[in-house]
C-alpha cells in the first residue's frame, strides 16, 4: 500500500495596512506632522496621496521624511507649503498609500481647521 504525502492547510494572516495621523491640523505656514502606517508589505514603495475636500490630488512624497518604505512606518510631513499656497482649507482631507502602481493599500482622514 503506497502512503500518501500528508498536507497541512495553514492560513497566513497579514495584517491590513493603516494610516494614522493627529486628529487636527492647524493651517499653520511652517506645519509639521507625524504619520504613521502599520501593516504594509516590508521593504515595498509606498506613495502618499492627499485628496483635499475640493477634489485636487497630490503627491506629498518630496515633503515627507523619511520616505515610508517598511511594514510598520513612522515619518514627518511638512505641509506648510500647501498652506502657503492655499492648496489646502478648513475641512476633511483624505490620505490615501498606495504602491507602486498607484493602487490604493490604505485611507486615512487629516483634518485642517483655521488657527
Amino acid at each position: 500500500m503506497m502512503k500518501l504525502p500528508v498536507i497541512a492547510a495553514c492560513s497566513v494572516t497579514t495584517p491590513t495596512p493603516q494610516i494614522t495621523a493627529a486628529d487636527l491640523l492647524e493651517l499653520d505656514k511652517k506645519g509639521k506632522i507625524e504619520l504613521a502606517g502599520q501593516g504594509f508589505t516590508p521593504h515595498s514603495e509606498i506613495t502618499l496621496l492627499l485628496t483635499t475636500t475640493d477634489g485636487v490630488q497630490s503627491d506629498i512624497g518630496y515633503a515627507v521624511t523619511p520616505a515610508p518604505a517598511k511594514g510598520n512606518w513612522t515619518t514627518t510631513w511638512s505641509y506648510g507649503r500647501f498652506v502657503k499656497k492655499k492648496l489646502v482649507a478648513e475641512g476633511d482631507d483624505s490620505l490615501i498609500a498606495t504602491d507602486e502602481d498607484f493602487m490604493p493599500l490604505a485611507q486615512g482622514t487629516v483634518t485642517f481647521k483655521a488657527p
